[in-house]
């Protein structure tokens, strides 16, 4: 398991809990992994795991896992090796196929379908992601009391979104694909549904939304463009807008990606790339929990004595 050294990411692969249920493999864990959640290198060596630098870890390791892809080059990746972990497809394609050329292969937790949660990461996070998101965005507002929020999309994000909305107090409104997400989402605490994002700037004239979570995208796709300029003047100043897709192009066309703008109008847009990171330790926990059934389920005969 490496450190990571992505921007400002906290969260880890594997928290030593999980360590000690691997204990089938032998598991190395570079130097002050954990420290960004409070774990030590003597609780991974406590659970089984052999400490060692980075360059260790590469020659020594069949597997390597990590939360985002390393700020570093991969040169020193030895083929056959096999890396798991978020791997940013949408931005990192041409190493991802450089990496393969050179016998390397890259497991990412964007391609796991919904039909395997006990290994899907993505969805894990975006639970997360959808709450925190909503709760920056709401500190933004400069009113106070129950707000109409509007929520675009109806995936785990956009779930999680609904559900931070109700428990605020707030009014969230969804606009989804189909019918067949509307039970799902009024379960969640959705006051209404719209089911054809074609009708939005005809909700945002009639209904001005004080609050806006940008959620809708498909998974390992570009997200939609669905508040483009025309949408963005019907809104109120004050109105707050977060991109949780702005780094898979954005549903809005003013999202700036790590930034929070002010538009001319007065409407605030705001975007992070990581609001998991924002619990580390919360996320950390559910990240390495599927990295853990991940490996057991990819690598069988590795724990063949579970079997």
């Amino acid at each position: 398991m490496l450190r990571e050294t992505a921007a400002e990411e906290r969260r880890v692969a594997l928290i030593p809990e999980d360590v000690r249920g691997l204990a089938d493999v032998r598991i190395v864990v570079e130097h002050d992994a954990g420290r960004s959640i409070g774990y030590d290198d003597a609780d991974y060596a406590a659970a089984g795991a052999q400490l060692g630098e980075r360059a260790e870890i590469f020659a020594r390791s069949d597997v390597v896992v990590w939360v985002k892809p390393p700020a570093y080059q991969l040169d020193s990746v030895r083929p056959g090796t096999t890396l798991i972990g978020f791997q940013d497809p949408l931005h990192r394609h041409d190493v991802i196929a450089a990496l393969r050329a050179r016998g390397i292969e890259s497991v990412g937790y964007e391609t796991v379908p919904h039909s395997r949660p006990d290994i899907d990461a993505l969805s894990a996070m975006s639970r997360i992601a959808g709450e925190v998101a909503y709760e920056q965005a709401r500190q933004l507002l400069s009113t106070e009391g129950p707000v109409r929020a509007l929520i675009l999309g109806c995936g785990q994000a956009g779930l999680s979104a609904i559900a931070a909305a109700a428990a605020q107090g707030d009014e969230p409104t969804v606009v989804g694909n189909h019918r067949e997400q509307e039970s799902v989402a009024i379960r969640h605490g959705a006051k209404a549904f719209l089911p054809d994002p074609d009708g939005l700037l005809g909700h945002l004239a009639a209904d001005p939304p004080a609050l806006i979570v940008c959620a809708a995208v498909h998974r390992g796709s570009r997200g939609p463009l669905l508040l483009d300029a025309t949408a963005l003047d019907t809104l109120r100043p004050g109105t707050v807008i977060v991109d949780l897709v702005g780094k898979s192009g954005g549903n809005c066309i003013a999202t700036v990606p790590d930034r929070t703008v002010t538009l001319p109008n007065g409407v605030i847009v705001t975007h992070r790339s990581n609001y998991p990171t924002l619990r580390p330790v919360e996320a950390s926990r559910a990240y390495s929990a599927v990295t853990a059934a991940l490996l057991k389920s990819r690598f069988p005969s590795a724990f063949s004595a579970e079997q």
